[in-house]
């Protein structure tokens, strides 16, 4: 991590092994050569787990046991250097006294440097390009642009579709660690080539796309000027983007000249790739590996949701300490044993949207777990359900957990969370006249454009005032297992709309047992 030099570098490792807390990202791209010097090796989970362990600790020579991280990317930079460009040395000059910040990014990317940095390696790269992340996306894998660009190296949907990343509503392999930077180096490799081996330009392709680049090189040929980097015309973006990469590559080549200290980062595995053999509950891959499950949610940042993706890719990264321990369990336990099971009995209004949404899972894995063909149910059919190991909020990093926190957060004091269905014709604006609210507050309540288009029974977020029932005044019901809306509003004498406005919810939330529901405005009596 990055310092001023007067402080104690004990104190840097202490805050490497602490870990880190996600900060904003800033928006930037880079690569080197040497022997391929670790592989990591995807691991059967029925392998002995001590010869797997060794395939992973592959190292490079004796001679470079000494290097750390920072040193190795050091000996095989090869950008064309800029530093007493002004663009370069104005954020050089940012970054230096922004020190904290390049802390918590070089504690995040502690995580997944080595393997990114030897991935540029063995692709003869310069090793630069290992620092694109923390221009892109400040090495957190969490992070989502405006744009809708996501991951470490911040794939916006279209070009990782391009790239073989797949998404759904399990998985999203932008935010994969290591599918995205396959991807995102094979993608540097062919800009390489299209702009005739020419760094920067692929580089500031890379940003703004290729066909910006090329354009503003025809347009300079055109008028007979040069048609290196620093002489096109690019959007403002990518005019600062190359400039952003190159002054934290000058940082990292000699951070004491800015006063400022790197400490060592040991080039040595985070983690090791375990084959899981299907599907499996986050919640159970912490069990067995022994972790806390963020620290699954850190390596594997891919999946979306409570579980990896019923259909693949089925391998996990786990912290290399633990991954002989987490394959040895898995491999003791029946298939059936990786997930927990529900049995559930169709009732009249079901839909599979419905009792997916209910049970936090996908139509798709009710209808292959029931072998179910299109989206026909009858009632009284008997359903076997994945549900989730534990409850929804130990998922602390899924999507729907990181969704309410920054929703939360945006919630104005005095008022009830409801959930608005879309219907035909609807605009925000009209929504918004519904709830005596604007379509900006709405919009923004739920983290979308105002112009953005909607869609029938989309689920929005609006906030009215709160129901003025007192913890005194109001009845509360306990779930039990297998209750739902219908049954708790027929046995207290409400309406399901009644339940839904107490309680914040929409007609397909999932209710747990042991949740809390204001079932009356009325005290108990009895």
């Amino acid at each position: 991590m990055v310092r001023h030099a007067k402080i104690a570098v004990a104190s840097l490792i202490v805050l490497f092994i602490s870990g880190c807390q996600t900060v904003a990202p800033q928006q930037d791209t880079a690569i080197s050569s040497q022997e391929a010097p670790v592989r990591y090796v995807k691991r059967q989970s029925t392998a002995a787990p001590e010869q797997a362990v060794k395939s992973v600790l592959l190292s490079l020579e004796e001679k470079q046991q000494a290097k750390d991280l920072w040193q190795l990317t050091r000996e095989n930079m090869a950008l064309p250097r800029s530093p007493d460009n002004e663009k370069v040395q104005a954020r050089i000059k940012w970054y230096a006294k922004h020190d904290r910040y390049l802390d918590k990014v070089v504690v995040r990317a502690s995580r997944y440097y080595h393997y990114i940095l030897h991935e540029v390696l063995k692709r003869d790269m310069p090793a630069e390009l290992a620092l694109l992340p923390v221009i892109e996306s400040s090495y957190d894998p969490m992070v989502k642009s405006p744009a809708r660009a996501a991951g470490l190296w911040q794939f916006i949907p279209s070009t990782g579709d391009h790239f073989g990343l797949k998404r759904n509503w399990w998985y999203d392999g932008r935010r994969d660690v290591v599918a995205s930077t396959d991807a995102a180096l094979d993608y540097l490799e062919y800009l390489h080539r299209y702009f005739d081996n020419d760094w920067l330009l692929a580089l500031a392709a890379y940003n703004a796309g290729e066909g910006t680049v090329g354009k503003a090189i025809k347009k300079n040929l055109k008028r007979g000027k040069a048609t290196d980097f620093w002489n096109l015309d690019l959007p403002k973006e990518t005019r600062a983007y190359i400039p952003k990469l190159l002054a934290i590559s000058e940082i990292f080549r000699n951070p004491e000249a800015q006063g400022l200290s790197l400490s060592p980062l040991v080039d040595k595995p985070r983690f090791q790739i375990v084959e899981t053999g299907g599907q499996i509950d986050l919640a159970r891959a912490a069990e067995f590996a022994g972790v806390e499950i963020e620290q699954i949610y850190q390596l594997n940042p891919g999946f979306s949701r409570w579980a990896t993706d019923p259909e693949g890719p089925h391998h996990l990264l786990i912290p290399i300490d633990k991954a002989p321990i987490f394959a040895d369990r898995l491999a003791q336990i029946d298939g059936s044993e990786r997930m927990s099971w529900a049995r559930y009995e169709v009732r009249p209004g079901d839909t599979l949207g419905g009792i997916a949404q209910r049970f936090n899972t996908s139509v798709a894995s009710v209808q292959s777990t029931n072998k179910i063909k299109g989206h026909l149910i009858r009632v009284g059919q008997s359903l076997l359900i994945p549900a989730a190991l534990v409850d929804a909020s130990a998922y602390a990093l899924s999507v729907d957990q990181r969704a309410e926190k920054r929703l939360a957060g945006k919630a104005p004091s005095g008022k009830a969370k409801q959930i608005h269905a879309v219907a035909s014709g609807e605009s925000l604006w009209s929504i918004s006249q519904l709830y005596g609210t604007t379509p900006k507050q709405i919009a923004r309540w739920n983290e979308m454009g105002v112009k953005q288009t909607l869609g029938i029974n989309q689920k929005l977020v609006v906030y009215v005032d709160a129901p003025r029932i007192s913890d005194a005044m109001a009845k509360a019901h306990t779930v039990q297992s297998g209750d739902n809306l219908g049954a708790i509003a027929a046995k207290y004498s409400v309406s399901v709309t009644q339940l839904l406005e107490w309680n914040g919810l929409s007609i397909d939330s999932l209710l747990r047992p042991g949740q809390k529901l204001v079932v009356s405005a009325t005290p108990n009596q009895s």
